[in-house]
């Protein structure tokens, strides 16, 4: 029998550079004010999403250790890794323990520590998303490539780069009201000129910044007094780099997941009224839009405005999105859902409020999707 699944807790760290902070004491926080928030919870499972504890902390079996310092004994415990989408193939295997009945309640925690070390460092560590002996072996960085589609696409579109520029500053807009963004300050419309270029036609402002953060969810069998369903989850997978595949301005791994989740959640586009997407370099959110089927392919450019970041009936990452609350790899999934949590449990209405997470490893090499209802 397969069993519901809920979302009954959740928290996030303010993400930065938290050099009086290890991924222990981070983790920790995270665990801290999930219970100081929503009560005691008591899994039976641990998940741990990091992507790059090796390189960042020099730590192995992570989860494990993490298990020790929050003093938690006799559970079933996983570090899951998938690049940039750990956290939301973390949720997925949360979904699955739940639902399969092999676990009664799953605590997820999504750690990322990578301040310790300088930029360069950080940079190469980032770049191993992508196919090393690819795109790694011809110096192509993922800033990069997002550089290349963002030329593709304005020149198959017609548009220019100040076109694009609106995405960073409605996203720094949205991050000034998240009390844990990383960027909490307003851009100008044409902030991008004292913006340093990093690969043309791509600027500074245009990439995610790097920072420190861990967020944790309760997910478990049980709805409780408030909860939030997790009705739909989906994921995909295409070539390790968009100039491999028939088209690079159509993300078909981020199209798969999505369908699949509101295929399994039952319902269309039209009913999910918060969603959360990837949008680590600026083209990526058009192209992720246009992907998901949000909007028409070309015509995301023309769908934003920078009074507000909602679609249609939609509301697209009210958090200020990776471009803005900020990147923590491993974490952002984690994050990601628990702001459409908190969107979904802050709604008037009782019930049947749907939002969505879509999360990606590089440009949609990994996809995968989540599809939310608030039941109670």
């Amino acid at each position: 029998m397969i069993r519901n699944v809920f979302i009954n807790a959740g928290s996030a760290v303010e993400i930065d550079r938290h050099f009086d902070k290890g991924f222990k004491a981070l983790a920790l926080e995270a665990f801290r004010r999930l219970e100081s928030s929503y009560g005691s919870v008591e899994p039976d499972t641990l998940v741990i999403s990091s992507m790059a504890p090796e390189s960042m902390s020099e730590q192995i079996g992570i989860a494990g250790v993490i298990a020790d310092h929050l003093a938690l004994r006799r559970l079933k415990v996983f570090r899951v890794e998938m690049g940039e989408a750990s956290g939301l193939a973390a949720i997925l295997t949360a979904y699955s323990l739940v639902s399969s009945g092999l676990s009664k309640g799953v605590l997820v925690i999504g750690v990322e520590k990578v301040s310790e070390y300088p930029v360069s460092l950080i940079a190469k560590v980032y770049s191993m998303i992508g196919d090393s002996d690819y795109t790694g072996l011809y110096g192509i960085s993922p800033a990069s490539e997002a550089a290349i589609l963002a030329k593709i696409y304005m020149d198959r579109y017609g548009y220019s780069y100040e076109d694009l520029f609106k995405w960073p500053v409605l996203m720094h807009k949205n991050a000034v009201k998240n009390p844990h963004a990383q960027l909490r300050f307003m851009l100008k419309s044409d902030s991008y000129k004292d913006s340093p270029i990093i690969s043309e036609p791509l600027r500074l402002l245009d990439a995610y910044p790097f920072g420190d953060g861990a967020s944790a969810l309760y997910i478990s069998s049980m709805p409780g007094d408030t909860a939030v369903e997790i009705s739909g989850v989906g994921s995909s997978n295409d070539s390790c780099d968009a100039i491999s595949r028939e088209d690079p301005l159509f993300f078909r791994s981020v199209r798969e997941s999505f369908d699949d989740a509101l295929r399994m959640a039952g319902i269309g586009r039209d009913r999910v009224k918060y969603i959360e997407i990837h949008d680590s370099y600026t083209p990526y959110a058009y192209i992720v839009l246009e992907s998901l089927g949000l909007v028409e392919r070309g015509d995301a450019p023309r769908k934003i405005s920078m009074e507000s970041s909602s679609i249609d009936t939609t509301y697209v990452n009210i958090s200020g999105g990776l471009k803005a609350r900020g990147h923590p790899w491993g974490a952002t999934g984690i994050y990601q859902t628990y702001e459409v949590f908190r969107s979904l449990l802050g709604e008037a209405e009782l019930s049947d409020s749907y939002g969505a997470v879509q999360s990606m490893n590089g440009p949609g090499s990994q996809s995968y999707s989540v599809i939310m209802r608030r039941v109670r």
